[in-house]
C-alpha cells in the first residue's frame, strides 16, 4: 500500500520548509503549484450496464465496437453496437484491483466488472487529460486483492498547476503519445506484412518455383548435429548462454567456476548453428549460434546442428521454425504436459519435414525476410526510445522541472 502526502501533512511543514519543498504523491511540486485529490476531480461509477456479453477477435462490419479491460491488453475483441455500448467520452478506464487506467476518447463496451470508469466532476476548470498524464506518474503498489479507488486510490494527490499550464502540458505529452501511437500501428502493420511473406515465401511458393525445385525432406537430411564436450577447470569461468522464448534469442548468464559446474555435463558453443532449449522449443525457444558465443558453453539441453552443405541455409530454417507451423511442428516433437514436461524429442525433430527449395532460392528467400527483420527491429527500437522520451518528460513537467510557457 502506498501512503497518500495529503494537504495537512504538506501544511504541518513549516513555513521555511513549505516555501522550498512541497509534495504530492507523484513527488515535489512547484511552489506556486497547488496539490489535489484526485478524488477532488473525478467521479465515478460502475460499468455494469455497459458489459459486453461476448466478444469476437476480429473486428468486422457488425463487430465494430471495441471492448476493452484497463489491463495491458486493453482492446479484448469486438462486440455489435447496441445499447450496451458507453458514448460519453472522454473518460479513464480504471481497473479497481490493480489500479491500472487507460484513457479512452471512443465509443466501447467493457468486459469485467472489476473497472471503475472515472469521469469529470461538473463545475470544475481542470483538463482532463493532465489528470490521466498524473495518474500514471503515482507509484502505487496494489499488494492486496481489494478494491483500491473508493478506499485509498481517490485520496492521492497530484499537483494542479493553472488551468492553462495543464492544457499545454497534456498537448506536449500527447504528441508523445500521437508519435508512440503511430510507431505502434507501424509495426503492427510490418508484421502482419512479415506473417504474409512467411506464408508465401516458405508454404505457398509452389507458384513461384518449378514442382522439381521444391523438395520435402526430414530434418535429418539437412542437419547434422555437433557436439565439443568440455571438462571444466574447476579454477576457470566459463559463460553459459540460455534462449529465450519466443524467438527472442541467445542471452548470456553470470560467469561461473568450472567448479560450481560440478558433474553437469557441458560442451563448447559452435558459431553457425541451429540451436534450441529441449524444455521449451514448443515455446519458440531457438536461435542462430554466431562467432559472438565462441568459448561460451551450454548444457545438453542446448543441442546444436550444422547445416548440411548445398542442401540447406541455415537462414531459411531459422525462418522457418520461426512462423506459425514451424511452432506446430515444434510442438508436435514435444510430447508430454505443459512447462518442463514438453521437452523436444530429438528424435522425432529430426523426422520433421521442411520443404526446400533449391539452396540459391533459400538464401534469397531468407535475405527478404532478413530485411523484414530489420525494419521490424528498428521501429521497435524506435517504439522503446519514443516511450522513454515521453516517460521522462511526463515526469519533468509534472514535477515543473521543464515549464511550459504561457501568458496569465
Amino acid at each position: 500500500m502506498t501512503k497518500s502526502i495529503s494537504e495537512k501533512e504538506n501544511k504541518a511543514i513549516g513555513k521555511d520548509e513549505l516555501s522550498i519543498n512541497r509534495f504530492s504523491d507523484i513527488g515535489k511540486i512547484h511552489v506556486n503549484w497547488d496539490i489535489k485529490e484526485l478524488g477532488y476531480f473525478l467521479d465515478y461509477f460502475q460499468p455494469t450496464d455497459f458489459i459486453s456479453e461476448y466478444v469476437e477477435s476480429e473486428k468486422s462490419e457488425i463487430n465494430n465496437i471495441p471492448v476493452l479491460t484497463a489491463g495491458k491488453s486493453f482492446i479484448l475483441g469486438y462486440t455489435e453496437n447496441n445499447n450496451k455500448t458507453y458514448t460519453r467520452i472522454p473518460v479513464i478506464l480504471f481497473d479497481d484491483f490493480t489500479t491500472d487506467s487507460k484513457y479512452v476518447d471512443f465509443p466501447f463496451q467493457i468486459r469485467s466488472s472489476a473497472a471503475k470508469i472515472l469521469i469529470a466532476k461538473k463545475n470544475i476548470d481542470f483538463d482532463f487529460k493532465f489528470v490521466f498524464y498524473a495518474m500514471q506518474q503515482i507509484n502505487f503498489v496494489s499488494s492486496d486483492h481489494k478494491r483500491y479507488w473508493i478506499s485509498e486510490y481517490q485520496f492521492l494527490t497530484i499537483p494542479c498547476p493553472p488551468f492553462k499550464e495543464q492544457e499545454l502540458i497534456a498537448k506536449a505529452l500527447n504528441t508523445w503519445d500521437i508519435a508512440i501511437n503511430l510507431c505502434k500501428t507501424i509495426l503492427a502493420e510490418l508484421q502482419r506484412r512479415k506473417e504474409w511473406l512467411l506464408f508465401e515465401l516458405l508454404f505457398n511458393n509452389q507458384k513461384y518455383f518449378k514442382s522439381n525445385e521444391i523438395k520435402s525432406l526430414p530434418v535429418s537430411k539437412l542437419l547434422r548435429r555437433i557436439k565439443r564436450p568440455l571438462t571444466p577447470n574447476p579454477l576457470e569461468l566459463y559463460t553459459q548462454i540460455g534462449i529465450r522464448s519466443h524467438t527472442k534469442g541467445i542471452f548470456y548468464k553470470e560467469a561461473v567456476t568450472g567448479a560450481s559446474l560440478g558433474n553437469k555435463s557441458v560442451f563448447y558453443i559452435e558459431p553457425d548453428c541451429f540451436i534450441l532449449n529441449i524444455v521449451f522449443a514448443w515455446e519458440h525457444a531457438i536461435a542462430k549460434t554466431s562467432v559472438r558465443e565462441v568459448g561460451m558453453i551450454a548444457s545438453h539441453r542446448f543441442p546444436m546442428y550444422k547445416a548440411i552443405e548445398g542442401e540447406l541455409d541455415l537462414n531459411y530454417l531459422l525462418h522457418f521454425f520461426k512462423s506459425k507451423k514451424g511452432k506446430d511442428l515444434l510442438r508436435l516433437a514435444s510430447p508430454g504436459g505443459a512447462g518442463r514436461n514438453k521437452t523436444l524429442g530429438q528424435s522425432e525433430f529430426l523426422k520433421l519435414q521442411i520443404r526446400v527449395p533449391g539452396i540459391d532460392e533459400q538464401k534469397k528467400i531468407a535475405a527478404c525476410l532478413d530485411k523484414v527483420d530489420e525494419e521490424i527491429l528498428l521501429y521497435e527500437k524506435k517504439f522503446s526510445e519514443l516511450k522513454n522520451q515521453r516517460k521522462g518528460l511526463m515526469q519533468q513537467l509534472l514535477t515543473a522541472k521543464i515549464r511550459v510557457k504561457y501568458e496569465g
